[in-house]
């Protein structure tokens, strides 16, 4: 027996656009403008945020997180904190 992912099943599970695994895919048409990531905020929406894999071009985990972070750094910067990071002891 073999298990096969296609399109079909992305869409299926996930409801992707056309089975999309990512987020936007980036051609000729779509670079000009896809270069910079998507507002994360939805006008006349206060305290809604956006994050994920669907506001950044290129889509998938990494940027996904990319995301997130600069997500929290922006509403730090709205709340008048410091953005800081920390990375466990190795």
């Amino acid at each position: 027996m073999t298990d096969v992912a296609t399109p079909m099943t992305f869409e299926r599970y996930t409801g992707n656009w056309k089975g999309s695994f990512e987020g936007w895919q980036l051609t000729p048409e779509n670079s000009y403008v896809m270069m910079k990531p998507l507002s994360q905020t939805l006008p006349g929406l206060s305290n809604f945020y956006m994050c994920g894999q669907w506001v950044e071009p290129g889509g998938g985990l990494p940027t996904g997180v990319m995301s997130a972070r600069r997500l929290i750094k922006s509403i730090c910067k709205e709340d008048h904190k410091k953005f800081k990071t920390s990375f466990p002891d190795k």
